[in-house]
Parts: structure tokens; C-alpha cells; sequence
């Protein structure tokens, strides 16, 4: 890792990024956002926010004129039919399902003739229920903690003045812990002695969904509730995995085919789940991991994707994949 920054800085140096450009990996990148807008203004967790509505149309401008855009179906195509990827393909995901994705992205998506996917947590779907890690983020910015520590944790985060980095820090431990995020949740409410009495959803309702799925979009599952997989039993995961396939397919018009994994990282799940996952229906599931995806049928339930968390800025896009390692 260190070893590849020094080469980047260098490659940047002589001003080589271009040229390396063109010999960039063959495969398929997945390009994943979250929320679209002002992170400045929200009053939960900022760190949730990919980029402004003029970045993230300057991130597909990019993306539509490198790399060929697939949609869900292609994407399935070139898995079963064991295709040899010669190509540079690009997939758009959206996770959570924010309100902002349907206000912001989907206008630019359609302007832009752009096909994505959006994975939805279907239990936040016209819910009044703050997801777990905005009422975190609220529980940081309204407490006047210097330091928090719960009795899970191993150490101890200073609560700094900068808060988004704060929230980072504290969510972190929060998704290590081996308490559940439920019970360390109950624990940060007695510390802080708050609780989030009102609560405006910031979520997609049903008929954002599915006027977005009739424009062409795609519409996948991120569980029903948001739980992160490895902390669940089986019978808790397969409820998961049905409940939020069942509920959306009552409202679109196409089968639910793709999943998610909330939060993703490899932590979050493992290949003892894949059996029950591919028997509920689905036939590709995404990590949070930061990869190049090129034995995609091998790793149809386990595909990586490149988080997008900063504005557009085409030379660090093109060093977000050119170091990227495969998978």
C-alpha cells in the first residue's frame, strides 16, 4: 500500500496519469454514492453524502465517456453466459434509498440517459425511524461529551471540534464492536441522557420507487432494516433477505435480482451466507469493497465497488482506478 502511494505521487509528478489512463484494467467498476447534496446542512450524519448534485453530474459525465455503462440485466447476461470482460464496463449504485436520490440524482440520471441501481433498506421506506447511524450523528452534535467509551468498546474516541471526523471515529467503533449496533445504540442514549423525539424521514416513499423503476432504473434490496448480516442468526438473516425482497416486489414491476450488503466491508459478511442469499432469488450481491471486478462469476455475491465520498476531481478519479487491485 505504501509502496503504491509513493508510485502514484511520482506518476503524478511527471505528469503521467494520462497516459497510463488508456492502459488501465479491463473489468467491471462498480461506482457507488449514498446521498446527493449539502452535506453541510444536514442535521444527521454528513459523512453520508457523496457529492453535490453538480459533482455527482460531472462523476457520470466522466464515467459515460471512459467506460460503457451496463445496466442490471447486462450485468447478469455477461455472468451466466461466462463472457470474457475485454472491456472497461461501468455500473452506477445508489445505496440507503435518501430522499435526495429521487430529487437530485434521478433528474440528472435520466438527462444523462444513465441507467443505475438503487438499493433500497425497504424499513425506511416512508418511516418515521432514524437509521441508526444519523441518530448517532445527532447524539455527537447535540452533546457536549468530551469523550465517549462504551463498555464494548476496546478504547476510547476523543470528541474533537471537528465533527465529521468525530462521527467517523465513533461509527467506526460502533460497526467493530461486538455488541449489536441496538444495544450500543441504548447504551450512547443513557450517556447522553437525549432522545431524538421527532424525526421528518429523509427517505424515498413507494411512489418515488416506482415512478424511478418505470423511467428505467433499477431497484435493489439493502435488507429491510438496515442490520449489518454478520451480527444476525440465520433465521434473522433469511427474514432480512425475504421480508425486503417481498416488499418491494409487491410494488414493482420487475423481480428484485440484486442485494446490497449494508455497511459491506469484509467484516460484514462471508461466504457461509451465499447458499441462502442465492436461494431467496438473488443473483448479485455488492460489498463495500474497494475493487476491480473481473471473475465476476466466481464473485457474483461478492462484488466490489468504489465509494464515492468527495467532489469530482478527474485526476484522483483516475488514480481511484488505476491502483485499484482486482477481484
Amino acid at each position: 500500500m505504501q509502496f503504491s502511494k509513493i508510485k502514484t505521487r511520482i506518476i503524478r509528478h511527471l505528469g503521467m496519469m494520462h497516459t497510463l489512463w488508456h492502459y488501465r484494467k479491463n473489468g467491471v467498476y462498480c461506482f457507488n454514492f449514498h446521498r446527493i447534496g449539502d452535506a453541510n446542512s444536514c442535521k444527521y450524519d454528513p459523512n453520508v453524502f457523496s457529492c453535490s448534485a453538480e459533482d455527482l453530474e460531472k462523476h457520470l459525465y466522466f464515467i459515460k465517456n471512459n467506460f460503457e455503462i451496463i445496466n442490471q440485466s447486462r450485468f447478469i447476461e455477461i455472468i451466466n453466459t461466462n463472457q470474457e470482460i475485454d472491456k472497461k464496463y461501468a455500473y452506477i449504485t445508489f445505496d440507503d434509498g435518501y430522499l435526495d436520490n429521487y430529487q437530485l440524482a434521478f433528474p440528472i440520471l435520466k438527462a444523462m440517459n444513465v441507467s443505475a441501481t438503487f438499493f433500497v433498506a425497504t424499513g425506511l421506506i416512508e418511516s418515521n425511524v432514524i437509521p441508526w447511524w444519523d441518530e448517532i450523528a445527532w447524539h455527537l452534535k447535540q452533546s457536549n461529551l468530551s469523550e465517549l467509551n462504551l463498555s464494548s468498546w476496546d478504547k476510547s474516541v476523543v470528541l474533537s471540534k471537528n465533527i465529521n471526523k468525530t462521527i467517523r471515529e465513533v461509527l467506526s467503533q460502533f460497526k467493530s464492536s461486538a455488541a449489536s449496533i441496538e444495544e450500543q445504540l441504548l447504551e450512547l442514549r443513557q450517556i447522553t441522557g437525549m432522545v431524538l423525539e421527532e424525526y421528518e424521514s429523509e427517505f424515498l416513499s413507494w411512489s418515488n420507487i416506482v415512478e424511478m423503476e418505470s423511467a428505467g432504473m433499477t431497484i435493489g434490496a439493502h435488507s429491510h432494516s438496515h442490520r449489518i448480516f454478520s451480527s444476525l442468526s440465520a433465521e434473522e438473516l433469511s427474514h432480512e433477505l425475504y421480508h425486503a425482497k417481498m416488499l418491494l416486489e409487491e410494488k414493482l414491476s420487475s423481480k428484485v435480482l440484486s442485494i446490497s450488503y449494508p455497511v459491506g466491508n469484509a467484516s460484514t459478511y462471508n461466504k457461509y451466507m451465499f447458499d441462502e442469499i442465492e436461494s431467496q432469488g438473488y443473483q448479485l450481491a455488492f460489498s463495500f469493497r474497494y475493487f476491480i471486478n473481473q471473475q465476476v462469476r466466481k464473485n457474483k455475491l461478492q462484488l466490489g465497488r468504489f465509494s464515492i465520498s468527495e467532489p469530482f476531481d478527474e485526476i484522483k478519479f483516475m488514480e481511484l482506478c488505476l491502483n485499484a487491485p482486482t477481484l
